[in-house]
């Protein structure tokens, strides 16, 4: 059994049905899963190989190469469409009312704070009208909103309906102005997964296998039990999870396109630009399912 170390900030819908399925053990891989809580370290680890794959957004992957030059890889996509929203103290109505306030973050140029900066931005917020505290995940930002510490934070479900629950004032969501966005897959150093084609096929392969059987109409309540009981959820956040599942996990270069581009909107990819085809690799994908890998994209459009 060769062991894969994988890392992601919750157990993504395929993940879970590979694990409980036993797809993972089938191809005789032991799969050491761990939560990430802070960003920092969860970049940090990657760059080191303390973990060799992660399950995380394209996002992390793609801040981190451009802008710390470490040599990322993606290999399949899993999720799109964002659910994480802004959520203001309970005496802040509008985001326009964060001008000169505290905020807390995550890291500060990637994911949920890339996301706040659109909104923002969409309000005619910019980055030099407020502060941010890099404080962690959805259940620590929130509890700085819940002590006061911050005026505003951005939060994941199942974080957003404890927020509503506890009276703060929900101020923008991100799908309504980044819709379609890539939100999760699965990616690694680049020299790890040339030293480990194998073990990185056989994932791929199980992952897809697992992304193909939640997909299935006939699955559907095995795969809404299983999302609920191994993570701790409802059935709604199950049912809103499977809904964001990508069919057969499927490289999509026009989805990181959206990715690069908002990092160019933003502010946070400085030209020369590379060619979308520098991010992921497709070999292992299209030898995993026996289907043509996509088109190139070439250089990403900017206006």
């Amino acid at each position: 059994m060769d062991q894969v170390r994988t890392i992601g900030y919750y157990p993504l819908p395929a993940f879970v049905v590979a694990q409980e399925k036993g797809l993972f053990a089938r191809q005789q891989l032991g799969i050491n899963f761990e939560i990430a809580t802070f960003a920092p370290d969860h970049n940090r680890g990657m760059a080191e190989g303390r973990w060799d794959l992660s399950l995380t957004s394209p996002d992390t992957m793609i801040a981190r190469a451009t802008r710390d030059g470490h040599d990322f890889v993606l290999f399949l996509m899993a999720e799109k469409g964002l659910q994480v929203k802004l959520f203001g103290a309970r005496n802040i109505k509008s985001p326009a009312e964060l001008r000169g306030k505290l905020l807390a973050g995550d890291p500060g140029d990637s994911n949920y704070d890339l996301h706040r900066r659109k909104i923002l931005r969409d309000y005619g917020l910019y980055e030099t009208e407020y502060q941010v505290k890099i404080i962690g995940t959805s259940p620590f930002r929130l509890d700085a909103l819940r002590k006061g510490e911050v005026s505003a934070c951005m939060v994941a479900p199942p974080y957003d309906a404890q927020a509503i629950s506890e009276g703060f004032n929900l101020l923008a969501r991100a799908g309504d102005h980044i819709p379609d966005y890539p939100t999760a897959a699965c990616w690694s150093r680049r020299s790890w997964a040339q030293q480990n084609r194998g073990k990185l096929f056989r994932f791929v392969q199980a992952f897809v296998e697992a992304t193909d059987w939640l997909l299935m109409a006939q699955n559907r309540e095995e795969a809404l039990r299983l999302m609920q009981g191994y993570e701790g959820i409802t059935r709604e956040q199950a049912e809103t999870k499977l809904a964001r599942v990508i069919p057969k996990a499927a490289i999509d270069p026009s989805s990181i396109h959206r990715v690069v581009q908002l990092r160019i909107e933003m502010g946070l990819y400085d030209p020369p630009h590379d060619p979308i085809e520098r991010f992921y690799d497709a070999g292992i994908w299209s030898e995993a399912t026996s289907l043509p890998g996509p088109a190139p994209f070439g250089l990403p459009q900017t206006t």
